[in-house]
């Protein structure tokens, strides 16, 4: 795949990069160092893999991790979260909040309130952002080996985020989200939402809201970048 991203009359520098699961502890750790490295300094929040409090800006570390690498280094890293999500947690979501979208969607049957994940704490390395990483990163996550595993019974997928950030990926990547509630304010919040970009809860429905072409992606899987510097 061929991102073309600045003007065609620049010179070519080709990226690959290559997308993988973390599975080993030692993978698992860096996408969290990346996480909080990022989110600390841009953000002033810290992470923890047992407490929770939005009002003293501490984190919990999501159970599962999508890495991007070139050369073998890691460059952008998403999480996702197997249970307790933050729609859950802080974005007062309910069990009835999401089953009147699946009633709304025809997908009752299908899907069940109880099955949701969120994929959540998307960063890009200094140095690597503006180049079409953050983007593919995003798009790569919402595939079924990322989000449902090897499981049989599929997941819904939760986020929450500005109104801004779901149209951008929304528009350039093609997935959908149905907005469930707003996102009430805390502390951990402060320096990314405001009163004319409010916070959202949202839903993904997998296989009607997000393209084939990220659901059916395979894991591992390696892209090439065309950058024209």
């Amino acid at each position: 795949m061929n991102l073309n991203l600045i003007a065609q009359n620049k010179v070519a520098q080709k990226l690959s990069l290559q997308f993988k699961i973390a599975k080993s502890n030692f993978e698992v750790f860096k996408c969290q160092s990346l996480i909080s490295e990022v989110y600390y300094k841009k953000l002033g929040i810290t992470f923890s893999k047992s407490q929770f409090d939005p009002d003293a800006k501490i984190e919990l570390y999501p159970h599962r991790y999508l890495m991007g690498l070139v050369d073998d280094k890691l460059v952008a890293t998403m999480g996702l979260y197997l249970h307790s999500t933050n729609p859950e947690r802080y974005g007062k979501v309910t069990g009835q909040d999401i089953s009147r979208l699946l009633v709304e969607a025809g997908v009752a049957n299908k899907y069940s309130e109880k099955d949701i994940r969120e994929l959540s704490k998307f960063v890009v390395k200094d140095g690597w952002r503006n180049q079409g990483i953050g983007k593919l990163l995003m798009g790569i996550a919402h595939s079924q080996d990322f989000i449902h595993m090897d499981e049989d019974k599929p997941h819904l997928l939760v986020a929450c985020a500005n109104r801004s950030i779901f149209n951008y990926f929304s528009d350039s990547l093609g997935i959908s989200t149905r907005p469930i509630k707003p996102v009430p304010f805390y502390k951990i919040h402060e320096f990314y939402r405001s009163t004319h970009d409010s916070m959202e809860s949202r839903l993904t429905i997998p296989d009607i809201d997000i393209p084939a072409k990220w659901y059916n992606a395979k894991l591992p899987r390696e892209y090439e970048l065309v950058n024209r510097a």
